[in-house]
């Protein structure tokens, strides 16, 4: 029995585990109800400070000075008092999860209610539930952390905090626990479902007795009476997927804007904020969280041309506000943007014929949904979020179509969400569902054999044999003279046909194995496996995708090999990183490409002299992730990931690997 397992409550008996669990859940539950209503008093007493009294007191153009206080103030409070609450919430879930098993500083669930409410306050355009669904899990964390419970439940906290406060903000007790399943868990284990959901409820009631319940944005009541309406639904998921791709990348490219900008943090934050106040000052719905804007679209209070210059506005005051270093959520913006172009669409529609779209709105909710459904990759979190926002599951139909329609789409441009993409981009994979495979991440360049100690097909059994015992190799690939792979040779076969007494000078072509059809070499590890599988082989060629040259072979062994070295390397390099930040705190990850000028391009990672305050985290190239071992060898194109420690060594760094950076990713580690 291990340490970790002793510590575990009684209560957590196998025959108490479940009643133990759900206790714990609808817990973290009244947390997550009580966050969101203190949330939004913050966030009201912010903005009658910053945007209200200022407006009384002098000119509108004052309003500008509002965005720029609070990203200055929140700027300051990311930098030196919790780093992990820069951003919109959600990502730092996730990734708490994927390196430390669910663990969140105490001070993430102070700091993580005050820097959003200071942003949302004074203007920045993002929305509340990133940061009340990271209160609900910091507080959930927190608890599992003075317990001592191992890891397992310490996620399902996490899942049901950030499930309450999603319920309780948007009174939405069913999308809140398919968010923490569908978003956070990324799994619908029996398990979670049942703690998951009594925490979303345990949060909606929480807040619904204290500040009433009431649909978030309520609708008249609609009838969808045209038939032909599914199919518009489709074409708009269309169009939602291209935007939903838009937003997502938008995100990223913001924030890689403002890390690039030469500038102290602070006066990047002030010049952000004076945009979106100026932005403000001419077009003030895109202020804030926008609650009121949409419920006007919903109710076709808005004109076409209107809804678009929203759409353009919103999206440019969200990008600038979250590249600035603001802190809040993303979902509600992707409502906001998801409904002025659902609304400008069906206002389209109505204006060719009236009798094709009777309802403009309708298309608007739709909108809304197919949004979220594709930039955040949860249909059902985006379906049912929409219908009990509103009040009106007539709409259901639609909304089902539409958003099934937009999330497929996304998927094939990338499996990266708005919250998963940055975190993609620093090496952490999350992983869902069925994709909870580690070798589902590795691509068979990570155990690709060379095309080495060949033979030739008119090398005789003899010869072969001993090449075998020299080499201690249990196959031999068979290449013929110009260069072609015509098989492989095994140690079985030639065994085999000694035994039977063949002469030994005899050619090994009669023996070759042909082998399958190639498998290139960007897919992954997991597809080889299935390929090894399905043909019934030990061995595959290794077709490049580019050349369609075959690059070397791929066996069982290998692949076994490699997923080992890979998860040495994890725990390698997570202590290396843990040592570096015990001597010097203030650490970096930086995300470098190699350029074709580098001295370090075409040189093995053991001949390369590292600075003792850099570590080589991670490596990226065209055909997937690559383990770093000593062998590797650095091409120009490849995407690495380096721990500095400290931060003011980046520079150096980035000089001795002759790079450009991308970006950089402040850490703390507990």
């Amino acid at each position: 029995m291990t340490n970790s397992e002793r510590r575990i409550p009684r209560l957590f008996h196998p025959t108490w585990e479940p009643w133990a669990v759900s206790g714990l859940a609808m817990l973290t539950g009244v947390v997550g109800g009580l966050g969101a209503i203190l949330f939004r008093w913050m966030i009201r007493a912010v903005h009658d400070v910053l945007i209200a009294d200022m407006l009384q007191k002098g000119p509108p153009v004052l309003l500008m000075a509002g965005p720029a206080v609070g990203l200055v103030t929140v700027s300051l409070i990311t930098r030196y008092g919790a780093r992990e609450v820069k951003g919109h919430g959600v990502p730092q879930i996730l990734e708490s999860l994927a390196l430390r098993g669910g663990k969140i500083r105490p001070r993430v669930g102070l700091f993580g209610i005050i820097a959003p409410a200071v942003t949302i306050g004074s203007g920045g355009s993002v929305g509340r539930e990133g940061p009340i669904a990271l209160i609900g899990a910091a507080f959930g964390s927190i608890m599992g952390q003075i317990l001592a419970l191992p890891e397992k439940y310490m996620s399902l906290l996490l899942a049901a905090g950030s499930a309450a406060g999603i319920a309780a903000t948007f009174n939405a007790p069913i999308a809140g626990g398919f968010f923490g399943l569908e978003i956070v868990l990324g799994s619908y284990q029996m398990g979670a479902i049942v703690p998951v959901f009594l925490a979303a409820v345990t949060g909606t009631t929480v807040f619904d007795s204290i500040m009433g319940s009431r649909a978030v944005l309520a609708t008249p009541p609609y009838h969808v009476i045209n038939h032909f309406a599914l199919l518009f639904m489709i074409g708009l998921g269309l169009l939602m997927a291209v935007v939903g791709l838009m937003y997502t990348k938008g995100l990223t490219a913001s924030e890689d804007f403002f890390n690039r900008l030469s500038l102290p943090f602070w006066v990047k934050a002030a010049l952000g904020g004076l945009a979106v106040g100026l932005i403000g000052l001419f077009v003030p719905q895109v202020l804030g969280v926008g609650y009121p804007t949409m419920h006007l679209a919903l109710s076709n209070q808005i004109v076409w041309s209107a809804l678009a210059g929203l759409f353009i506005f919103k999206f440019v005051a969200t990008m600038i506000t979250i590249g600035a270093g603001g802190s809040g959520g993303v979902f509600a913006p992707s409502l906001f943007l998801g409904g002025m172009v659902g609304g400008t669409f069906g206002n389209f529609l109505y204006h060719i014929s009236p009798t094709l779209a009777p309802h403009p709105s309708i298309y608007a909710i739709a909108g809304m949904a197919a949004l979220f459904a594709a930039s955040a990759q949860a249909p059902f979190v985006a379906i049912t979020i929409l219908l009990e926002i509103t009040g009106d599951y007539r709409l259901t139909a639609p909304v089902m179509a539409c958003a099934a329609v937009s999330y497929l789409t996304y998927n094939l441009f990338t499996r990266d969400s708005m919250y998963t993409v940055r975190l993609h981009r620093r090496g952490i994979k999350i992983l869902r569902g069925d994709e909870i495979r580690p070798m589902k991440v590795m691509s068979v360049q990570s155990a690709l054999e060379p095309l080495h100690d060949t033979v030739s097909p008119s090398v005789s059994v003899r010869e072969a044999w001993q090449k075998m015992t020299d080499l201690n190799r249990s196959f031999l690939p068979v290449v013929q003279p110009m260069g072609g792979l015509d098989g492989i040779v095994t140690l079985r076969d030639i065994a085999a046909a000694l035994q039977h007494g063949e002469n030994q000078t005899q050619s090994i072509a009669p023996i070759v194995q042909p082998l399958p059809k190639p498998v290139f070499s960007h897919e992954s590890l997991d597809q080889a496996i299935r390929y090894l599988s399905l043909y019934d082989v030990d061995v595959l060629p290794v077709q490049d995708a580019q050349s369609y040259k075959i690059v070397g072979l791929i066996t069982r062994s290998g692949i076994l090999r490699a997923y080992n070295a890979s998860a040495i390397h994890a725990v390698d390099t997570r202590h290396q990183v843990e040592k570096l930040h015990k001597n010097t705190p203030d650490g970096v990850f930086v995300e470098m490409e190699i350029p074709d000028d580098s001295p370090l391009t075409g040189r093995q990672l053991k001949d390369v002299t590292l600075s003792e305050d850099a570590l080589i985290v991670s490596v990226t190239r065209q055909q997937g992730a690559i383990i770093p071992h000593g062998n590797f060898v650095i091409q120009s194109q490849d995407r690495l990931l380096v721990y500095v420690a400290p931060a003011s060594h980046r520079q150096q760094v980035i000089e001795q690997f002759g790079s450009r950076e991308i970006v950089s990713f402040y850490q703390d580690i507990p």
